[in-house]
């Protein structure tokens, strides 16, 4: 581990981009803001700029991180890993960068990895913020029947099918079906997540995030212990989870409170950001 490194700024918005040598992989991470740590970890096949429409906004009260785990993004490929691991070098970082106490907000595979994170460094945590998914061995399983994706990521056969479609695939899997408010992702920015996909090893990488998944249910299951007693804010879009995450966290978070956003799909923070700002400063605890 290192001392990160600076990279640029975007002056319109102040949110800096950087790196830092974390647990043997260089993680690329979006920061802006002062204040106690606010940590976002995005879903797939997004990366951290997903998370920009929000970032000024919550930047006003906290430092906010985005990192790209590992293998996304700008941060370094990787594969043969555990969903520990990710949740380790996100841990690693926010230390790097001298925080102890942290609030996490995590959507879709960030939801596992905020929340490995809360179960190994649970007196570390102020707030937790689940957004659009069940959690592993807590309710999570149970939708792998009725959503084909989880196995056909998974299986050794998704590399072979989807190189040289990437295009074609991303855009109907991700971009289309799991998207209401179709006006949230313009087509630039549609193509800036797909062209990640094509470059070397980004795809091998993001596949290898549903293997870990499947082979790190045992993890959740033992180290995800209730009770959880910092607060834990579950939020699910009306045109797509409706309700699951909570149903799903309800059963290890005591005092958890809920919410539905309206004419939203899977991208509550791409289709719903200014709600969603609003809503995570009114429920993240200010230090």
């Amino acid at each position: 581990m290192s001392n990160p490194e600076k990279k640029a700024a975007d002056s319109s918005s102040g949110i800096e981009k950087r790196y830092a040598q974390i647990n043997g992989q260089t993680i690329h991470y979006l920061k802006a803001g002062s204040g106690q740590a606010l940590v976002l970890v995005h879903g797939y096949p997004e990366s951290s700029e997903t998370w920009r429409k929000i970032m000024p906004e919550l930047a006003k009260m906290f430092t906010v991180i985005a990192p790209d785990t590992r293998g996304v993004g700008d941060s370094s490929t990787a594969d043969n890993f555990s969903l520990e691991d990710v949740a380790d070098d996100i841990y690693e970082l926010v230390k790097s960068l001298g925080f102890k106490e942290v609030c996490l907000v995590g959507q879709d595979f960030g939801v596992q990895l905020v929340s490995a994170y809360a179960a190994k460094h649970r007196e570390d945590v102020s707030a937790l913020v689940v957004i659009e998914s069940p959690l592993s061995a807590f309710g999570l399983e149970d939708l792998f029947g009725s959503f084909w994706h989880f196995g056909f990521m998974a299986s050794p056969f998704s590399e072979m099918l989807i190189v040289g479609k990437e295009k074609e695939f991303f855009s109907a899997f991700a971009f289309d079906a799991f998207v209401y408010r179709k006006d949230a992702f313009p087509q630039a920015a549609i193509n800036s997540y797909i062209f990640n996909q094509t470059r070397p090893g980004r795809l091998k990488a993001g596949l290898a995030y549903y293997r870990a998944l499947l082979a790190d249910k045992e993890f959740f299951a033992n180290s995800v212990a209730p009770p959880w007693t910092f607060p834990v804010l579950a939020i699910d879009g009306d045109h797509s989870m409706n309700g699951l995450t909570a149903k799903s966290f309800e059963r290890i978070a005591s005092g958890l409170k809920s919410m539905i956003v309206t004419d939203c799909g899977h991208f509550v923070q791409e289709e719903q950001p200014d709600f969603l700002a609003k809503t995570l400063l009114g429920f993240l605890p200010k230090k």
